[in-house]
């Protein structure tokens, strides 16, 4: 985090833990013999020092780390870069969880809390552990089912062990312990809203050609070029899905570009103008059961002066975007891919006779 970062996640904290204290107050009469107040009651002041996140579940572990320059990344994901709001809000909801209500300590009551080992199975216990450079540990916690039916004014709560104690507790407070890669990811790669998008053009490995486009942006859908006689569109929102592609197009996870292979041969490539000029190239392929992407951006010269103040321009865009993107592949939704791929095939129907 850098040192602004830093400053605005301990003052939410702190915020966050007094309004907890408040709400343990509106309850006296809850049993919590543990010193009635934060799990944690040192990270608070801490929160600056973390410097790993570990989350997991029964399947798979995601390790965060905040490198030297005070950034976040993901090395599961070739160490693409972390959503800094997921990191701080995890941390902010671990430092302001506040013991509530003392629960069981018996092992086998632990399932119906969703607090049995990880080991198990069938285990739907979380854990979230927070970490110094040292390696030290600031907070350890396996987080079950969740209740959002607390009085006071955060109704908001889980039930909460700590590994190696075997007492249960319901806690006070939020928490979601996400244990997928796209949640901790900065995981937006490209958003050119589809009505901005004035034409696109997919080459297909086979060497067909899909081109689509929208002249009057208030036209209903667009327009597929193209049409050999006879034929029609089976849907005409087909030509829009096409050009939803590149709508809040979002990573499930990322690896350098050099390690997908985007051989000509099985890559689709869409090219996508927009309206302000902006060009975005689109290469796909699919690797075993998964879709990955690449994108290139680029403005084109006659790329129109913004109209407002603060909007950018697609020089602007460009560069902003390549600056994160560039180099990397990203796995991406499958029915986003399958709309590139879509062919005139797929797309269209016979004419009836007298159509």
């Amino acid at each position: 985090m850098t040192p602004k970062s830093v400053l605005v996640l301990a003052a939410a904290t702190a915020l966050s833990v007094a309004a907890a204290f408040v709400s343990l107050k509106v309850n006296q009469g809850y049993a919590t013999s543990a010193g009635d107040g934060l799990l944690f009651p040192r990270l608070m002041d801490a929160v600056d020092s973390v410097t790993k996140v570990l989350v997991n579940d029964k399947d798979q572990e995601i390790a965060i780390i905040r490198t030297g320059d005070g950034s976040w990344q993901v090395p599961a994901s070739d160490g693409y870069s972390a959503s800094i709001s997921q990191v701080q809000k995890s941390i902010l909801q671990v430092a302001q969880l506040v013991y509530f209500e003392k629960k069981t300590a018996n092992v086998e009551r632990y399932e119906r809390l969703h607090l049995e080992d990880l080991a198990r199975a069938e285990s739907q216990a979380r854990r979230i552990r927070l970490f110094k450079s040292d390696d030290s540990v600031l907070a350890d916690l396996i987080v079950g089912k969740k209740r959002y039916d607390l009085p006071g004014t955060i109704t908001e709560g889980a039930y909460i062990r700590k590994p190696g104690d075997p007492q249960t507790w319901l806690a006070n407070g939020e928490i979601d312990v996400e244990v997928e890669l796209k949640t901790w990811l900065r995981n937006s790669i490209l958003n050119i809203r589809e009505e901005d998008v004035l034409s696109a053009e997919i080459r297909h490995p086979g060497g067909e050609v899909v081109r689509i486009s929208k002249e009057n942006s208030k036209d209903r859908n667009f327009t597929l070029h193209d049409i050999p006689e006879g034929k029609k569109l089976r849907y005409e929102s087909d030509p829009d899905n096409i050009a939803n592609v590149v709508e809040d197009l979002e990573m499930l996870d990322a690896r350098r570009a050099d390690k997908i292979d985007f051989a000509a041969e099985k890559t689709t490539v869409g090219t996508y103008t927009s309206r302000s000029g902006l060009v975005a190239v689109v290469f796909a392929v699919k690797v075993g059961e998964d879709d990955w992407v690449r994108v290139k951006l680029s403005a084109k010269p006659n790329a129109p002066t913004p109209k407002e103040k603060d909007q950018k321009s697609a020089a602007t865009i460009a560069e902003q975007v390549t600056e994160r993107i560039d180099g990397w592949a990203f796995k991406v939704p499958t029915f986003k891919a399958e709309r590139l791929r879509r062919g005139k095939k797929e797309m269209l129907v016979n004419k009836k006779a007298g159509s």
